[in-house]
């Protein structure tokens, strides 16, 4: 008897059945006959269900007649408890391969934690570890629940940020309370540092005046002396006489003699500054949180990606400074298009497509993007030597040069040319008003929208440095050296590379850990990120995607490691 039909025979008989045993709906709690066994009718004990057959069964008809029926060890038998939380076996054979139309998937792959057919195992996932689908439905389920689990605390505590932002009056909350105390206590350091200067030019003053009187004096002695050497006794015989030739003569010295005479002092100035909020800071509304997503992970064939730059064609330029290579995802490999066996020390293509590379040389080194030669480019720093190189969004090329000389202390020229797209130097970089450096060794280079230019400075040959920033002019926005938090004797700041992000941000990537920095376009820290939670360690070099949607990290490996790197595509909110 079908279940259904059992139900319409209870009702036919005038018998209301007790609680249903599938949905436990009281319409059916009445006090009346409970429902009995499909193939007995006589024991309402019910404990078993057959899903194949549709019936309901106690525990010695399930031995005795079930038993016996035709394929009934085929058949789905389910305890009476798991009935309304049962949906039968799952249909693994409905899923489809993303990647090859027409393609079934046969197992999961477990290192990327993605369905898989027969093809993708093949092309890609060789050498993964591949689990059973129903294995990686297992996977799946646990991690749908712990998600779930974490999106019910999120959304607690988001509910109790809210309640205490509506119940908090703004100066009794304790963020504004630090905000007021950050801001005093950037009052207080730019009071001390102007009081440390304002001493330090009264010292400069001092030596200045004692030095120009010093030269000034000596100047004057010397042109009273070359006068007093012109005057001619006998200037009265001269005008009366009527030598001409002599007149003429004598009137052409003493006037030369007057010019000379004509000296123009030096002098001191004072041109006083400007306090604009670059030295004080400024208020910005910013995101309390950074969300890394890893999309694709890619192995490359290099031990370190140290230079990464993208193409107008989607695919990659990658260097370890030995080795230069051409590379394209597709799917979740990377073919590699090219191979120059080339030393490089930074790299940037052009919105054109050509790639220049610094080489070992004061000429950019530069491969077409129509026809993949190599050859000089228009770009000469001669006689100095590029270091790092970075091409703006509209064609400006950038490049740090440096002269001949120790590079910790520094000596020689650091220089800064920003050229245009004829190779002609446009504006130079090196001094500040006072003729101090305004950096040591600019290892890597971006472009804000607002036309400041951040280079990462390195101060030493461990590595430690600073962010250094830049307006048009030439003046020093912001010099940023880490966080308090990240950053001390043991842990310094060690920036290696800097990207500008869509929304105009600048990320620096630290070389002693999985730390991002995050700072405004004129250097101010907004927050840092440990890239380490999202899986990714050893970050280096950094650049977006041409639509700006993703980011493409490129990584390293420890010394004396016989690993590859490896290259993530990765999805970057909040920054």
């Amino acid at each position: 008897m079908a279940f259904s039909q059992f139900f319409m025979s209870l009702f036919k008989r005038g018998q209301a059945p007790a609680t249903c045993i599938i949905c436990e709906d009281e319409t059916f709690k009445r006090g009346q006959a409970p429902a009995t066994c499909n193939f007995c009718e006589e024991e309402t004990k019910i404990k078993w269900k057959c899903t194949n057959c549709d019936v309901l069964m106690c525990a010695k008809c399930k031995d005795k007649i079930h038993a016996k029926l035709k394929n009934s060890k085929d058949h789905n038998v389910i305890d009476i408890k798991e009935i309304g939380i049962y949906r039968g076996e799952p249909d693994f054979n409905v899923l489809k391969c993303d990647i090859h139309s027409g393609q079934s998937c046969v197992m999961f792959c477990a290192s990327c934690d993605t369905l898989v057919c027969a093809l993708c195992i093949g092309n890609t996932h060789n050498g993964h570890v591949l689990v059973e689908i129903s294995k990686g439905f297992n996977i799946r389920k646990e991690k749908f629940k712990s998600g779930q689990k974490k999106i019910e605390y999120k959304i607690g505590n988001l509910i109790k940020i809210k309640n205490e932002m509506t119940d908090v009056n703004m100066k009794d909350s304790a963020k504004y309370k630090d905000l007021i105390q950050g801001i005093e206590a950037q009052n207080v350091k730019v009071k001390n540092a102007a009081d440390k200067y304002t001493d330090h030019l009264k010292s400069e003053l001092n030596k200045k005046w004692r030095a120009l009187q010093t030269e000034e004096i000596e100047k004057l002695e010397k042109v009273i002396v070359s006068l007093q050497g012109l005057l001619s006794s006998n200037v009265e015989d001269i005008v009366l006489s009527n030598d001409v030739e002599k007149l003429f003569i004598e009137s052409s010295k003493l006037s030369c003699a007057l010019n000379i005479a004509e000296t123009n002092l030096g002098s001191i100035s004072f041109l006083s500054g400007q306090i604009s909020p670059n030295i004080m800071g400024s208020l910005q509304v910013v995101s309390n949180a950074v969300d890394v997503r890893i999309v694709q992970q890619f192995q490359t064939d290099i031990s370190r990606v140290v230079y990464l730059s993208l193409c107008p064609d989607n695919s990659l330029w990658i260097s370890d400074q030995d080795v230069l290579q051409k590379v394209k995802p597709v799917g979740h490999e990377l073919t590699v298009e090219s191979t120059f066996n080339i030393e490089v020390y930074g790299l940037a293509v052009t919105p054109t497509g050509d790639l220049l590379l610094v080489p070992d040389g004061s000429v950019l080194k530069q491969i077409s993007g129509k026809t993949g030669e190599l050859t000089d480019s228009i770009y000469n720093m001669s006689p100095l030597d590029p270091i790092s190189i970075h091409v703006t969004k509209d064609g400006k090329v950038i490049v740090a040069a440096k002269s001949a000389g120790s590079l910790w202390p520094a000596t020689g020229r650091r220089v800064i040319f920003v050229m245009n797209q004829k190779g002609e130097h446009e504006t130079i970089y090196e001094h500040d008003k006072n003729n101090i450096r305004l950096f040591i060794y600019p290892l890597s280079i971006t472009s804000t929208d607002n036309g400041n230019i951040c280079l990462v400075d390195q101060l030493s040959k461990e590595y430690r440095g600073r962010v250094v920033v830049l307006n048009r002019d030439g003046d020093i926005l912001q010099i940023y050296s880490g966080h308090d938090e990240i950053n001390n004797e043991d842990n310094p700041f060690q920036p290696v590379n800097i990207v500008t992000t869509p929304s105009d941000n600048i990320i620096v990537a630290q070389l002693n850990n999985h730390i991002f920095h995050i700072l405004n376009n004129c250097g101010h820290l907004i927050m840092h990120y440990n890239v380490g939670d999202a899986g990714i360690s050893s970050a280096y070099s950094l650049c977006f995607t041409r639509n700006e949607e993703q980011l493409y990290i490129g990584c390293t490996t420890s010394v004396g490691s016989s690993e590859k790197a490896k290259l993530y595509e990765v999805h970057i909110s909040g920054c």
